[in-house]
Formats: structure tokens, sequence, C-alpha cells
């Protein structure tokens, strides 16, 4: 009898983690990714931020889940990686199982949902690393590798700006792909469309030609 002691205090601790009581958050969302001020987001501008970023080849992008979410349900964050038009690889790397996360409020702690899937990159030579924050929940250190075959040969970011959830359905966020060379202008090129939910050709030219692609979607389910 003793030794299932262990394991019914297990079984409480997980019920417990998954009956939390829900509360709106009032906080800004500055404050609530930043509490302790570390970042001094109100004294410095974007263009400050901009300027820093750029000359570490790091790049911000920003998902919105709309509409709001008024229920619990799954989340999963996905890297495909493409070769020639067929899928060689998917991993999911979300920081979150669920759509919510827990926050502090006179020592009592609350749940609210999530309202954006934060990506950052930092591109070197070889490979361009991702990290996924979902308010101050991380998983960071997912390397791109990149395939570099010719000397001109680049790869670009080109984000989604249409990313309302749908059940069941990967939503694309990001594509991080590969020029391809064009015999006839002998030249490296690349889709040159920065938005590609604004741009159905642009996409299509992308996915048909570049030789090498990671797409990055999220998927919302019950």
């Amino acid at each position: 009898m003793i030794k299932l002691l262990p394991l019914i205090a297990c079984v409480l601790i997980s019920i417990n983690s998954y009956s939390q009581t829900f509360k709106k958050d009032p906080r800004p969302e500055s404050a609530k990714e930043d509490y302790l001020n570390e970042y001094q987001a109100n004294e410095i501008s974007k263009v400050d931020l901009l300027s820093a970023l750029n000359s570490l080849g790091v790049r911000v992008f920003n998902t919105q889940l709309l509409p709001r979410f008024t229920k619990t349900y799954n989340l999963t964050i996905d890297v495909d990686e493409y070769v020639n038009g067929k899928m060689i690889n998917s991993r999911d790397v979300s920081p979150n199982e669920k759509n919510i996360y827990f926050f502090w409020e006179k020592e009592k702690q609350y749940a609210d949902y999530i309202s954006k899937i934060k990506l950052i990159t930092r591109d070197t030579d070889s490979v361009s690393v991702l990290s996924v924050d979902i308010m101050c929940n991380t998983t960071g250190g997912i390397k791109l590798k990149k395939h570099l075959e010719r000397k001109h040969q680049f790869y670009l970011w080109r984000r989604f700006s249409k990313t309302n959830w749908r059940l069941n359905v990967k939503i694309p966020m990001l594509v991080y792909s590969s020029s391809w060379y064009d015999k006839k202008f002998d030249i490296e090129r690349s889709c040159g469309a920065v938005d590609l939910s604004e741009n159905k050709a642009a996409t299509k030219e992308l996915i048909d030609n570049s030789p090498h692609y990671f797409l990055i979607s999220y998927k919302i389910s019950e």
C-alpha cells in the first residue's frame, strides 16, 4: 500500500495542473512578456531594435492567433523540411502542449489563452537557428541547416500574414527557402514577395522552384 502513494500523488498533481482557475490577464502584452522590465520596452524605440537585430542577422516574426480562444485546445508547431518538393523531415517544436499559459497575481496562479506565437531567427553561414516563444515558454536552438551547393546561393525568410486558425488544419507562418539557379539569365533567383498570403503566384513559384526549404506551421486540435 505504501508503494502506491507516489503514484497517487503524481496523479493528483497531474489533475491539479489542468484544473486551474481562469481569469482575464489585464496587463499589456509588454508587461506579460517582460514582467521584470529586463528589456526596458518603454524606453527603446523600434528603430533601435531593428538596427541592432539587423546587424546581428536576427529576425523576429509574430503570428497573431485569431479568432481569440475561448476554449482549451491542443497546440503543435511543426518544422517541415522539403527537398525537391518532397517532405523529408518533420519536427514538433512547440514549447506549449495547450493553447494556454499561466501567470501569478497576488500569490495566486491563473491561466489565460495565448494570443500569439513569436518566432526568432538568427542566420549564420551554414544554418539558421530558430527559437519559438509563447508567453516566455521557449523552444530554442532549432537548427535549420542550409544546403549550399553554388557560390552565390542564398536563403530568405518569407512570411504569411493570413494565419487565422482552423481546427485540425496546419496553418503556415513562415518559409525559409533556398534560391534556385536561372540558366537563362545566369543568376540565382528567389520569390520576390515578402508576404506569401498576398501573392499566390509568388508562393507557387517558390514552392515549385526552391530545391530546399523549411515550412513552419501551427495546428490547433481537440
